[in-house]
């Protein structure tokens, strides 16, 4: 049985700590029971903990729930896309959207996965030292636009990468701010904000536009889809949705993993058994075919992944809104009530994972398994993370390619520290040196 109860300390203290260090924020309250109320009173916030009460919330429950306050800030940016639309509208949008992440698809996507990569190898072959978070963030930028939009982006990858950080940055200092502020009002963050949006509009337009002109370029891709798409009166979407979808896929498609990928670098190369059975794996597999069958011959690797995503899940927290009164466990939340539930802290559960911080693949070997919301890295319910499959694909390949010709060294001695932003990112970048394999 679940069961709700009061946190301790006073509630200034929990908002200051909270906005200050929200990360130490929710792995103080994590062992403290199954769901935490703040004390907030008249909008009640509680933290939930426990497996049960998650699943009661994204799966059972899901119906009575919106995503609130991060819908609110993230639509200023993806205006209503497939992160943002709540009940049948969003249900209609991922319906379309779906076949976007088929096994035949992602076969196709494959190839150009391993070709970006196989770009990034030539450039990497000129470089002693990088910073992985920048060369992470720009492959994924120029993986998604190909795969999703069929568009190379190169001559502009890194003003279009500048353009997503700075998006985030300015998106997470708003959704932690006790008041939102309105975009029409000329703050210093709201400009920044403003126009960051415009270079990614800018380049969504110019790929529009190209797709009415030459649809047969398109085929295959996202968007090729989407253009596809009619109602029962035989509509096309409207050209603002097609951009909203665009703009979702560009932030939330390639940034998560990009900052999961610079994670998985850092902890490879602070633990030298991981890196060794990895390069044995690369040296063993039987890498022939289409890339999307390397799934098979690489499950090391997607064990460092899992293990990566336990850690540093890019979907750290979750928010949801009561949009009606609800009976659960036990007792009534009025409309308003929020819930966050984060990932972070509830994978470091030391019942459920023994030294739980510490990084181990083989807590993912086969036959291990972990009950339902104990580990959920791409959430739950009908907001689960579409992309779930291409994210895992990405990154195995991603980590094969670059290992199969180099080694990555830490240049800084001291833990990467986590950065909560709208994904969890390695704090300040992470420098690491290109060493060439023999």
């Amino acid at each position: 049985m679940v069961i709700v109860q009061d946190i301790a300390t006073p509630r200034l203290q929990n908002y200051l700590e909270f906005v200050r260090d929200p990360i130490a924020f929710f792995t103080r309250v994590q062992p403290l029971g199954d769901v935490i109320s703040l004390k907030t009173g008249i909008s009640p916030t509680f933290v939930v903990n426990s497996p049960e009460a998650i699943r009661e919330i994204l799966i059972r429950q899901d119906q009575s729930f919106v995503k609130g306050r991060t819908t609110t800030v993230l639509q200023r940016t993806v205006g209503e896309g497939l992160l943002t639309t709540e009940g049948e509208r969003h249900a209609t949008q991922k319906k379309y959207i779906q076949p976007a992440f088929y096994k035949d698809v992602l076969e196709c996507y494959a190839h150009a996965i391993i070709d970006e990569t196989d770009k990034l190898v030539e450039r990497l072959e000129h470089e002693q030292e990088v910073d992985i978070h920048t060369v992470m963030m720009r492959l994924t930028l120029s993986i998604i636009t190909r795969t999703m939009f069929s568009t190379d982006v190169s001559a502009e990858e890194k003003e279009l990468a500048d353009a997503v950080t700075t998006t985030i940055e300015q998106s997470v200092k708003i959704l932690f701010s006790p008041v939102i502020i309105p975009a029409s009002v000329p703050t210093r963050t709201n400009l920044k904000h403003k126009e960051a949006i415009q270079t990614l509009e800018a380049m969504i337009d110019d790929v529009l536009i190209a797709a009415k002109e030459h649809p047969e370029w398109f085929e295959g891709s996202l968007l090729g889809m989407m253009r596809a798409v009619t109602d029962e009166n035989g509509n096309r979407l409207p050209d603002k949705e097609v951009r909203d979808q665009m703009m979702t896929m560009l932030l939330a498609g390639h940034e998560t993993t990009a900052n999961l990928l610079g994670w998985l670098f850092a902890e490879i190369a602070r633990h030298p058994e991981v890196e060794r059975r990895l390069m044995e794996e690369l040296e063993t597999a039987q890498l022939v075919g289409n890339p999307f069958n390397w799934m098979r011959e690489l499950p090391y690797i997607q064990q460092i992944i899992e293990e990566g995503l336990r850690l540093y899940p890019p979907a750290w927290l979750i928010y949801r809104e009561l949009e009606e009164p609800v009976e659960m466990f036990g007792r009534s939340f009025k409309k308003g009530s929020t819930f966050m539930i984060c990932p972070y802290a509830i994978h470091r559960n030391e019942e459920v994972f023994r030294d739980a911080n510490s990084f181990d693949p083989n807590r993912f070997a086969a036959g291990n398994k972990y009950a339902p919301f104990s580990y959920f890295p791409f959430g739950g319910g009908s907001r689960s993370c579409i992309g779930s499959r291409f994210a895992m694909l990405e990154a195995t390949l991603i980590l094969a390619v670059l290992y199969k010709k180099f080694v990555f060294r830490n240049v800084r001695l001291q833990t990467p520290v986590p950065e909560p932003l709208i994904s969890l990112r390695i704090k300040d970048g992470w420098p690491m040196k290109v060493e060439k394999r023999g």
